[in-house]
């Protein structure tokens, strides 16, 4: 899934070391997302970290570097490519409302 933020793009990835690194360092609660937009930055900084890995290609960003890197006008973006990559295929994310996983 890929993912623009300030006009970079991202290509995501949703591995279980991705999601487990979410939660080990970035205190990330996958099950309990709600509307926290800094834990759903952070979970995307996960997962962009892990599609660079696994393409091979240099992820140069540090957590608070790839935060600075969301506005609130990407929100939508960020919110769908995250439910997309968690499964939510249906966008039943999006119907409830731009942070609800």
């Amino acid at each position: 899934m890929e993912l623009t933020l300030s006009a970079k793009k991202f290509t995501l990835r949703c591995d279980l070391l991705a999601l487990r690194d979410a939660h080990r360092e970035g205190g990330v609660d996958i099950g309990n997302l709600g509307e926290d937009i800094v834990s759903l930055g952070t979970l995307a900084f996960y997962l962009a970290r892990s599609g660079a890995k696994f393409a091979g290609i240099p992820f140069e960003y540090k957590l608070d570097a790839f935060l600075a890197l969301c506005t609130f006008t990407e929100l939508p973006e960020l919110t769908t490519a995250i439910a997309h990559c968690l499964g939510d295929l249906d966008g039943d994310a999006k119907k409830k409302g731009a942070a609800k996983l």
